[in-house]
């Protein structure tokens, strides 16, 4: 029978020993705490290596006398014995101008594009077109308009803007001075001149014009009638011949046909033609209107003519100078009334003489 002696009591091992119970007697052995372990010999104790024996850590294992200690890679905290990634995103470790991008144990800092710019698949910026993609803010009837890196809200022609994402007004042009020369009529994004009766528009779709109607419509007054266009309209103005006178069909002149042995006659001007001028309100005075030229039968303006005014009646606001053997006529006061006057104007030639009547 077996006896163990350590179990049997007694102090038979010194302090910081431990009692080893053998085969028919015992052994007093060092006392190993907690990572340590007891030499085959028992007289000494050695550190125990945790990170080699049982790998306690997640990571990193650094073995200490009696223990050990874990740790975590760059980039990694330690928590309850796990390395944990840490997210260095949120203590904006990159410049304002880039993103930050988590990654394990680390991060990248990623270039940003500007406003209104994206990463294209190479790395670049490029525009993103926010009229294509639909986020825009132009609405109603704006007009998104792109540019590089963002894109402006414009409106048609004719309308004005009153922001982005507000309709577009039209634009009166009507209230706008000078816009017609007559009347004006408002247009969704336009407007359209109008000209009174016997105007026509012209080309630059402000400016109204006579219509010259003896011209254009071809007015037949009859014989001993002239066709006289007015602002606006036209008149049939009897124009006869005088006696002793009659007309040239060809150029429409009152030539002299004398009887025989009438001297009266004989000393009257040769031939007579009749003028009329149509002008505007508003010419002021001592304004040139027209010149008056003589010409020989062969169409050479003819030398040493003067120009007289016969009958003068004080009444009329014209007057004629000569000038240049030209007859101009010219206003002595301004135009402000509608009105016709008659006068008769004579040319005398050199042996000759001519006669015109201005209307």
């Amino acid at each position: 029978m077996h006896i163990d002696e350590c179990s049997m009591g007694g102090n038979m091992c010194h302090g910081g020993q431990d009692c080893e119970n053998t085969i028919g007697s015992y052994r007093c052995v060092m006392r190993c705490g907690r990572g340590f372990r007891r030499t085959t010999d028992g007289l000494s104790c050695t550190d125990v290596d945790e990170c080699l024996e049982s790998h306690p850590c997640h990571q990193q294992c650094m073995n200490t006398i009696g223990s050990y200690r874990c740790a975590c890679e760059l980039g990694f905290q330690l928590r309850n014995r796990r390395c944990i990634d840490i997210n260095e995103c949120r203590q904006r470790v990159c410049r304002l101008d880039q993103q930050c991008k988590n990654t394990r144990g680390g991060y990248t800092c990623i270039d940003l594009c500007p406003n209104g710019m994206t990463k294209s698949g190479n790395g670049t910026c490029v525009d993103i077109d926010e009229c294509r993609d639909g986020t825009h803010q132009c609405r109603f009837n704006q007009i998104c308009e792109n540019t590089r890196g963002s894109y402006h809200c414009t409106c048609p022609r004719g309308f004005r803007s009153q922001g982005v994402g507000r309709p577009c007004v039209d634009i009166d042009e009507c209230e706008v001075r000078h816009t017609c020369q007559h009347e004006c009529v408002n247009t969704p994004g336009s407007h359209r001149c109008l000209c009174p009766t016997g105007y026509h528009l012209m080309a630059n779709g402000k400016t109204c014009q006579d219509i010259d109607e003896c011209l254009e419509q071809n007015i037949q007054c009859g014989a001993n009638r002239m066709c006289f266009n007015t602002r606006g309209s036209y008149q049939c103005i009897d124009t006869p011949c005088p006696p002793n006178y009659q007309r040239d069909p060809a150029t429409g002149f009152c030539l002299k046909n004398c009887p025989p042995n009438d001297l009266e006659c004989a000393l009257s001007p040769y031939a007579l033609e009749y003028k009329l001028l149509s002008l505007p309100f508003g010419i002021a005075a001592n304004q040139d209107l027209i010149r008056l030229v003589a010409y020989t039968q062969d169409g050479v303006m003819h030398p040493r003519t003067t120009f007289q005014v016969v009958d003068e009646d004080i009444t009329l606001p014209f007057a004629l100078r000569d000038e240049n053997m030209k007859g101009v006529l010219f206003t002595t006061r301004p135009l402000r009334e509608p009105h016709t006057y008659r006068m008769k104007v004579r040319c005398l030639l050199v042996h000759e003489q001519c006669s015109v009547s201005v209307m």
